[in-house]
């Protein structure tokens, strides 16, 4: 699927953003996502602010297991990306996005395997390769690994959140040369769980039971709709995602959402290769479903994780025969007091 929302993460790169989205549900319950450093405290890469001649860019630094940056490049410019050398191995846009297969970057940013797994010197002639029809990809950059950062142990021992580095990522839009950029943070371990709550079910008042469902580091949503017109549900990329009607519940093969928290044994992702179109498959004969759901959840750092209180706020798009309206809700952290504390 060629769309984006420009308020949500690109699409390119699907197969490495499927990995970093189901990677950050089991990091999300304790409160922080990053690699650890040590066992009080983890460090954490965390993207400053663009540059005014990359504000047109969609920028995203997803946390799992390994630091992704997402990019979506909507300027009708190239836009490349440079490894620790300086030579290029990504070109996003502007139509297409392109690897030079013949860098040994680009294989070691695709990857979650160690960096040595693929030596760094082992980069060959140039094979420029359309590795995604549109303008956005996803990659591990190891810039932004936190593995090797060197952290102090008075910073650890002060138990406070902390400046420890600086990363950047040398890129050149159309002819102007720049970079994305960041930081990296030390933050003591928090300890605690998130909730997601439905706060305003909108046009569907009256027709429709939305409950989210607590009780899990991966929150989830249950719907139980009664209303006359199909209801659709919108995915990240404003994609149809699930159908509700009175013939029972269906979701988009085509749904890069859906190919996210797709269950074991229910009708699997198929990659559109461009095909705008949906692809219906059931997966309840009832009008009722309960699925796992991506825009609740929360793996970003807590600024005071002693303090209950709202981490994000997020919102569902969705369709009632032709009339558009959205579910928004909130998700909450509860710090839990440490058992020896007690």
């Amino acid at each position: 699927m060629s769309r984006c929302n420009p308020s949500l993460p690109p699409r390119g790169g699907l197969f490495f953003a499927l990995i970093a989205a189901n990677l950050l549900w089991a990091l999300a319950a304790h409160g922080h996502g990053g690699s650890s450093n040590e066992d009080n405290g983890s460090v954490y890469a965390v993207l400053d602010p663009l540059p005014a001649e990359l504000s047109s860019l969609r920028v995203q630094l997803r946390k799992t297991l390994a630091p992704q940056l997402l990019v979506s490049n909507p300027t009708g410019k190239s836009l490349t990306i440079e490894d620790e050398t300086g030579r290029l191995f990504l070109r996003i846009g502007p139509e297409n996005t392109e690897g030079d297969l013949g860098t040994a970057a680009f294989h070691r940013t695709n990857t979650l395997m160690a960096p040595g797994a693929i030596p760094a010197n082992a980069s060959g002639d140039p094979r420029w390769t359309v590795v995604e029809a549109t303008p956005n990809w996803g990659w591990f950059d190891l810039r932004l690994r936190t593995d090797a950062v060197d952290l102090p142990h008075q910073v650890v021992d002060a138990g406070e959140r902390a400046f420890v580095g600086q990363w950047s990522v040398p890129v050149t839009l159309g002819d102007t040369e720049s970079a994305i950029s960041g930081r990296f943070e030390y933050v003591p371990t928090a300890v605690g769980i998130v909730e997601a709550r439905v706060e305003d079910v909108g046009a569907l008042k009256g027709q429709a039971l939305i409950r989210a469902m607590p009780g899990s580091a991966r929150p989830g949503l249950f719907l139980s709709y009664r209303g006359d017109s199909p209801l659709t549900l919108m995915g990240e990329q404003d994609e149809p995602f699930l159908r509700f009607s009175a013939q029972g519940v269906e979701a988009n093969r085509h749904s890069p959402t859906w190919g996210m928290v797709a269950p074991a044994g229910s009708p699997s992702f198929v990659d559109s290769k461009g095909d705008t179109e949906a692809r219906w498959a059931k997966v309840s004969n009832g009008r009722s479903y309960g699925w796992i759901e991506p825009r609740a959840a929360h793996a970003d750092t807590v600024e005071d994780p002693t303090r209950s209180g709202v981490v994000k706020r997020w919102s569902i798009p969705i369709r009632i025969g032709d009339n558009r309206s959205r579910i928004e809700g909130v998700t909450e952290w509860f710090p839990v007091e440490p058992i020896a504390s007690m």
